[in-house]
Formats: C-alpha cells, sequence, structure tokens
C-alpha cells in the first residue's frame, strides 16, 4: 500500500458525488455541490454570486 499526500490526492483525483457519500441530501442541493466541485475542464461556477444564486435555486 502507497501512501499519497492527502493534498495530491485531492488535486489529482476527481470528487465523490454528494449522494454516493450520503443520500440525506436532496438532489438539487446535491448536483449544485457536486457542479462546485468541478475544476476540470473548468471551474462551473466562477464566481460567489452565481454559486449562491444557485444554491438559494436548489433549496426553495
Amino acid at each position: 500500500m502507497q501512501c499519497q499526500d492527502p493534498f495530491l490526492a485531492v488535486l489529482q483525483n476527481d470528487a465523490v458525488p454528494v449522494r454516493d457519500r450520503t443520500s440525506a441530501i436532496p438532489q438539487p442541493l446535491a448536483t449544485v455541490i457536486d457542479r462546485a466541485l468541478i475544476d476540470n475542464p473548468d471551474i462551473y461556477y466562477t464566481n460567489a454570486a452565481e454559486f449562491k444564486q444557485a444554491l438559494f435555486k436548489s433549496i426553495s
């Protein structure tokens, strides 16, 4: 078993979808969170206001 730097692991691997970790989070909110973790090939939400708007939409 090889030990890997945890920061390097985060940078080199895709994020695990939120709903794979817990089903308690509603799907619309999980989608927003998962999109916020996308950074390859581009960052999905390009600014905080856009992310905030998506969060509010997902819970209303």
